[in-house]
């Protein structure tokens, strides 16, 4: 029984030859605030289906270590049960969709993740939960730690202890037995480092497995936490400890028992290779409410006023929600984390409204005021995200956008013309907004993803750029800037996903001149240069780099160049020695290696000529078909 109405036949796997052999991931960097980036990695092909056989073949062993500690938020409960595919039967209806992480009380019908959890998929949860008002209730004083670059820290030979024993897992330290003879502990070792270039201090940051691996290591640290502090005869009477992922919150009436428990834990973290970071240590004293919690409850009380479900709509222009929305999101310290809430609370909102209200639509004059008023709320938005920016906050406004886009579709009292005009208004709007956005972006630093973003929001909902050229430029200069700025493996991989996000954006129904689509294939010609040159991965036991598997698929794929580009842009040394050695023969020659590669790129655009690619899942999406689907999965486009 398959979630898939259109399964492939099954390929054969030596999942201990996957996970033996070094991968590289792509590092990019994403920002987290206007002055502050964090460092994003994807998992090469082969490192990706390495962990989803470990999942496959460990998961009830996962699940057990991963769920031995009382004091964890969120760890895996159970497995997702129809599995995670686009075209899965068992999908929850549109209307219904809210958030994209499965818990054991919330089930969805697709997943960005293999397993459910327990208790709260995001911390927010937490923070609005019964839960923490008991707490609040209970305990008179808190102090919340953060450990420093937690995935950074990791010894992967941890998991073997944290899966076993400390002498256990040192005696078995050295060559990996033969898998079906080893332990999860150190398979799971083995694959994480083989992920990360054969690195043992250190995992990757941004996939869940990396999570599931962390949490099993924080879970047996809680458990020797617990120990110590029992030994020192604190009883539960005295004290509550709970963690989400790498932030501890200790609960305590007394003071001395919050510095006795902070010092034990800062002590067994220093054990395992990890620290506290000082500057982000804090005490409140009931009730624990935070200045961004603050803001919320503000939030929220204007939200429920300015958005009401029923009656006439209130008299606020686009100057009023904007200071409104600026008042309650924005900290004194301009916080983007507290303008990210923000955008969450407003985003809910909206769509829930936009909902309730496009329905009972029955005139088009009733319907244009509507779609005015909530437009006035979307640019509001788009201003508070471009003056305190993130990469968490631009998917919140495409998704806004998208969702205002289509609530044409919503009106179902007015005519199919009436609903056309509406659709043409939101596009002319949604336009606006996109060149608005990507024209600021492209004048920043380490945008490149947010750009892929609303590139591909474009794309999606037919929006012509009337600037395209000029945009279409400024990106050229960006990938020009970006490639004599990271040409090493281990650089910034952004500027490859921002390329193949601008061709398929401008490589459609021609939407930009010849001479600039011209450059644009230049450049993507010194791409392929550097990536698929010789010297770009270091000699020795490592074999692919993620964003060389990522372009070279991609190409082979893209349907809007020819068969001869393709080949010129593929026809480099390390896609020719990558065919020779996937054929197996040590005879084959260069040349007849080359020959395969143009049948193989013929083939492609045969199949995608006989419509064979509309329901693949590619390495790189080049239609918009389930363009809606990732963005409730919270997938970039450009990422598969």
């Amino acid at each position: 029984m398959f979630a898939s109405d259109d399964c492939e036949r099954p390929v054969a796997l030596d999942g201990e030859a996957l996970a033996r052999k070094w991968r590289a991931p792509a590092s990019f960097l994403v920002r987290r605030n206007r002055l502050q980036t964090r460092r994003l990695e994807l998992l090469a092909l082969g490192s990706q289906v390495a962990i989803a056989l470990v999942y496959g073949n460990q998961k009830d062993s996962l699940l057990y270590f991963g769920s031995r500690s009382r004091s964890s938020l969120r760890f895996p409960s159970r497995p997702t049960s129809p599995g995670k595919h686009l075209k899965s039967k068992f999908k929850v209806p549109d209307s219904t969709r809210e958030v994209s992480i499965e818990t054991r009380g919330r089930s969805l019908g697709t997943y960005n993740s293999f397993f459910a959890y327990e208790k709260y998929a995001f911390i927010g949860e937490f923070y609005d939960s019964k839960r923490w008002h008991a707490l609040e209730a209970h305990w008179k004083n808190l102090r919340r730690l953060d450990v420093s670059n937690c995935f950074g820290s990791i010894y992967t030979h941890s998991f073997a202890w944290a899966t076993s024993t400390d002498a256990h897992s040192k005696a078995h330290l050295g060559k990996l037995p033969e898998f079906p003879k080893a332990d999860v502990g150190r398979i799971f070792d083995k694959v994480m480092q083989c992920a990360n270039w054969g690195e043992t201090h250190g995992i990757c940051v941004g996939p869940e497995s990396s999570r599931v691996f962390a949490e099993i290591i924080f879970q047996k640290m809680d458990l020797v936490i617990h120990q110590r502090l029992h030994r020192k005869k604190f009883t539960s009477a005295d004290y509550e400890i709970l963690r989400y992922v790498d932030d501890f919150f200790i609960f305590s009436d007394d003071l001395h028992t919050v510095d006795a428990v902070a010092s034990v834990i800062k002590d067994v973290l220093t054990e395992g290779g990890f620290s506290l970071n000082q500057s982000k240590t804090q005490d409140y004293l009931t009730p624990f409410t935070t200045r961004i919690s603050e803001r919320k409850a503000s939030l929220k009380v204007f939200l429920k006023l300015s958005l009401p479900y029923e009656g006439a709509l209130p008299g606020y222009d686009i100057r009023e929600i904007s200071v409104h929305l600026r008042s309650t999101a924005i900290s004194s310290d301009n916080d983007a984390q507290a303008v990210g809430a923000a955008l969450t609370q407003i985003e809910r909102r909206l769509r829930k409204f936009l909902r309730k209200r496009a329905a009972k639509c029955g005139e088009y004059d009733q319907a244009r005021e509507l779609f005015s008023y909530v437009w006035g709320f979307a640019h509001s938005m788009l201003y508070q995200y471009l003056s305190n920016p993130s990469v968490s906050s631009s998917m919140k406004i495409v998704r806004t956008l998208r969702d205002i886009r289509r609530a044409s579709e919503l009106c179902v009292g007015l005519s199919g013309r009436h609903r056309a005009m509406l659709e043409f208004e939101s596009l002319e709007s949604l336009h606006f907004a996109v060149a608005r956005a990507i024209r600021r972006l492209v004048a920043a630093e380490d945008t490149e993803i947010e750009v892929c973003h609303f590139l591909s929001l474009a794309s999606a909902s037919q929006v012509r750029l009337s600037s395209g050229n000029r945009i279409l430029s400024d990106i050229c200069d960006v990938l020009d800037r970006h490639l004599s700025a990271n040409d090493s493996a281990k650089a910034n991989q952004a500027g490859v996903f921002l390329l193949l996000s601008t061709m398929k954006y401008f490589l459609t129904d021609s939407r930009a001149s010849s001479d600039n689509v011209s450059r644009l294939m230049s450049t993507c010609g010194k791409f392929t240069d550097l990536l698929f040159g010789s010297q770009y991965l270091p000699a020795g036991q490592l074999k692919n780099h993620a964003s060389q598997e990522l372009l070279l698929l991609a190409l082979i794929e893209c349907p809007y160049i020819s068969v001869d580009v393709k080949f010129e842009l593929l026809n480099k040394a390390w896609v020719v020695a990558s065919v020779r050695k996937s054929l197996g023969t040590a005879d084959l020659t260069e040349r007849s290696a080359r020959r395969f590669l143009r049948r193989c790129l013929v083939d492609e655009v045969a199949r995608q000529g006989d419509g064979m690619s509309g329901s693949d899942i590619g390495a790189f999406v080049w239609s918009d078909e389930d363009f809606d689907e990732q963005l409730y999965e919270k997938e970039p486009q450009f990422i598969y």
